[in-house]
């Protein structure tokens, strides 16, 4: 199938296989560095309260800078980047608690500048007769990265000072240059688009329908849940499992059971299952989160990341494929560019993340056990009115 493809579409896939395997590095063992210098989830908040604003940012400068550079040499550019900012968080130490902010939002704006770049070179780079095993086979290489690089960083961060050969801190300097530098590979292999990209001539949705109001709100709620999802899942597996070697494992594992459902879901949902896909990963999330807060040891935490990890892929899956139908819809009625929609979603789902995080700093700030038992159990009570928008926003979508 690989031998099938273009050699610009080979070469893509080979990029998003190496930023997959260096992501562990820059959005998970960032995190648990920081830990091990605070054990402050605050601090872990604020950066990555600056690296959610920092998408924002990253966003509207590459929408500025499309006007100016190729999307390849953009996407290249925030591969780079992403590289720099977990090196110098490394080597900053226990200093680090002073720079989280500006490293944040650095590092936000990196992945701004990616994700701003990656979508349209798929888009264009992949059409013709197959775009589908172009999917087919980056699905199947995000998710054996997904499996393979967080198991192998874990281990290697704990293994040296389980045998003497090397400490904590040394593990951490050798995965950052070893991330940087699959980064640079990743953004090489981009680097030499050609491709025209687009050129917006304004950033800001000048007309908005109630529809794409309710699709803003769905966004909103989701990215609350997912400010907290970033960090809180990593301190109760820090608190109750294991160190750097149990977040490994644990990703890996949820990983091979979230790909497992998706793809044995994936020929039997229909346009108008999004919300019941929605439900059950509810239902699942829900029991495990009463289950750990009851509990509050690590056999609950098992429990709560193996329901979890079973239904991991479903939320994402129902509220991408309705923002996509969504898009379709509203581009098709008032020829609004495609980018300006997804520029607006990018702005309220970040919004939400910060927002969510602003929660977790709360909870924090009034007792880091009510955060950590009960954090998990709130932000699922938080989405069920999504349960019903996403049923309301369906039933009105004009499904071929």
């Amino acid at each position: 199938m690989f031998k099938d493809l273009a050699v610009t579409q080979r070469r893509l896939l080979i990029s998003f296989f190496l930023f997959g395997l260096a992501s562990p590095m820059v959005v998970v063992y960032a995190n648990t560095f920081l830990w091990r210098q605070s054990e402050d989830p605050i601090i872990l908040a604020i950066f990555n309260i600056g690296s959610y604003s920092g998408i924002a940012i990253g966003f509207f400068l590459n929408a500025y800078l499309l006007r100016l550079f190729e999307s390849g040499r953009l996407y290249a550019l925030g591969c780079v980047l992403q590289g720099i900012v977990p090196m110098i968080l490394i080597a900053l130490g226990t200093q680090t608690n002073t720079t989280v902010l500006p490293l944040g939002i650095a590092l936000g704006i990196a992945q701004g500048f990616f994700w701003g770049n990656r979508n349209a070179l798929t888009s264009k780079i992949t059409q013709g007769p197959h775009r589908y095993q172009f999917v087919s086979l980056e699905t199947t290489l995000a998710i054996t990265a997904g499996i393979i690089s967080p198991l192998l960083i874990g281990w290697f961060i704990v293994f040296g000072e389980r045998v003497s050969s090397y400490t904590i801190e040394q593990a951490y300097q050798i995965t950052s240059v070893v991330g940087f530098i699959l980064l640079v590979l990743a953004g090489s292999f981009a680097w030499s688009y050609t491709m025209e990209p687009f050129a917006p001539k304004r950033f800001l949705l000048r007309t908005v329908s109630r529809r794409w109001n309710e699709q803003r709100i769905l966004e909103l709620i989701n990215g609350i849940a997912s400010g907290v999802e970033t960090i809180l899942p990593l301190i109760i597996i820090l608190l109750f499992l294991g160190q750097e070697e149990a977040v490994g494992t644990i990703k890996a594992f949820t990983s091979v059971l979230s790909a497992g459902v998706i793809f044995s879901l994936g020929k039997y949902v229909k346009h108008n299952h999004h919300a019941l896909l929605f439900s059950f990963w509810m239902a699942f999330n829900l029991v495990g989160s009463i289950l750990f807060a009851a509990f509050y040891s690590p056999e609950s935490a098992l429990i709560f990341f193996l329901l979890s990890g079973l239904v991991g892929s479903l939320r994402w899956s129902s509220f991408v494929s309705v923002m996509y139908e969504v898009v379709d819809e509203e581009i098709g009625q008032n020829g609004t560019h495609r980018f300006l929609y997804l520029l607006d979603r990018e702005f309220f789902l970040n919004l939400g993340r910060v927002l969510g995080l602003g929660l977790l700093i709360l909870l924090s700030l009034a007792s880091h056990e009510l955060l950590v038992r009960y954090g998990l159990l709130i932000i699922v009570i938080i989405q069920i009115p999504t349960v019903f928008l996403l049923q309301h926003m369906t039933k009105k979508l004009h499904h071929p």
